[in-house]
């Protein structure tokens, strides 16, 4: 494995990614404040009429920064990269770019099957990204040259992330009408299936 290049530049690259998306999440409050300056609105007529943009922000800069943590704990234990791992942090960017772009539709449309499914698709192919590049790397110690393996823990977590982002995001989008992005709730049940799951991966 001496010729494998180092994750440093990847995890360097990546790290740059989510930064720049989470500030991308903060434009469009900034295009509200400077659209309504000249009418002076009240600070809290503001953050009444404008609540979803807000609450939208809030939410995207949470998971994106949850979904980086969790990106940058697998990558402690990886010090060396193969096309295949390259290949699935690219599908990881690939969600995080584009979640900006879904976190605009949930405060521009009123809640519906597509919206739902946009922004909860975004996530779980975040989540299942990383799912897969956590499982491929515990296969592949060769790839934690002089660090530790990555932990079967983690490798959990993230799959039982991933399996409830996609059910929330089905559950959400079959009941648009009266559930909608409320399903995302069942992300707290994502520690009671790491305990059911743990006994079957052992």
């Amino acid at each position: 494995m001496d010729d494998a290049p180092s994750s440093e530049r990847l995890v360097f690259f990546t790290d740059a990614v989510a930064a720049i998306a989470m500030t991308l999440l903060v434009l469009p409050l900034l295009d509200v404040i400077t659209d309504l300056s000249e009418g002076h609105p009240g600070l809290d007529e503001l953050l009444r009429d404008h609540r979803l943009e807000f609450g939208a922000f809030l939410l995207s800069f949470s998971v994106i920064f949850r979904i980086w943590w969790a990106h940058h704990r697998i990558f402690r234990h990886v010090s060396r990269l193969n096309p295949r791992l390259v290949y699935l942090s690219a599908l990881w960017t690939l969600a995080i770019v584009f979640l900006p772009i879904p976190t605009a539709l949930i405060t521009a449309y009123e809640p519906s099957p597509g919206t739902v499914a946009i922004y909860g698709g975004t996530l779980a192919l975040a989540s299942g990204s990383l799912a897969l590049i956590s499982g491929y790397a515990r296969r592949h110690p060769e790839l934690s040259d002089g660090r530790t393996p990555v932990p079967a823990e983690i490798v959990l977590g993230n799959l039982a992330t991933f399996l409830v982002q996609l059910l929330a995001t089905v559950v959400g989008a079959v009941f648009a009408d009266r559930v909608n992005f409320w399903a995302f709730l069942l992300m707290f049940l994502t520690p009671l299936l790491e305990r059911v799951l743990r006994p079957v991966a052992r």
